[in-house]
């Protein structure tokens, strides 16, 4: 049975919820990173991601210049890492050097792939929408990889105020 509580009570019974890491590049080809809370699927056939970023954020602007992105899923070590490229800003740093994040050369797009994530998909931005305060944008997967060690986990957002961690079955 339910009982009538305050939006911000019930919210925090949505978690685990997905993190991923949002690699772009500039023109000019310089890398950011940054860490997403607000991600899904938006469709099966093509496969595409929808991502909530902020409109003041260099990946955003960077999605809307080159059209072109990468989604990975970090392991369950990521944390640091992760928590690092979700409160900084591309703007002021290197995020990837900062944060020791190692990448390596996608197949199709210019932005990196994470190298110890579990899984990345290179996308090319199909649209974006505004239905509220943040910005979706939608992006199709054009190739996918997975890390050779398939023993890895992924990382979540476990609990308020940005708690990551694995998430294993009881």
């Amino acid at each position: 049975m339910q009982k009538k509580c305050r939006i911000e009570d019930a919210i925090g019974k949505k978690y685990p919820e997905s993190v991923v890491l949002v690699t772009t590049c500039d023109r000019k080809e310089k890398a950011n990173v940054m860490a997403v809370g607000w991600v899904a699927i938006a469709s099966g056939e093509p496969l595409m991601f929808m991502l909530g970023i902020d409109d003041g954020a260099l990946t955003f602007r960077n999605i809307r210049q080159t059209k072109e992105f990468v989604v990975a899923f970090p392991n369950e070590a990521m944390g640091r890492e992760t928590l690092f490229a979700g409160s900084n800003h591309g703007h002021k740093m290197d995020k990837f050097e900062d944060s020791g994040l190692a990448v390596q050369k996608a197949v199709k797009v210019k932005s990196p792939l994470v190298r110890d994530a579990v899984a990345n998909f290179e996308c090319r931005l199909a649209k974006i929408y505004k239905p509220g305060d943040c910005p979706i944008v939608i992006g199709e997967v054009i190739s996918a990889h997975v890390n050779r060690n398939a023993s890895l986990k992924r990382l979540y957002t476990v609990g308020k105020g940005h708690k990551l961690a694995g998430v294993r079955k009881h």
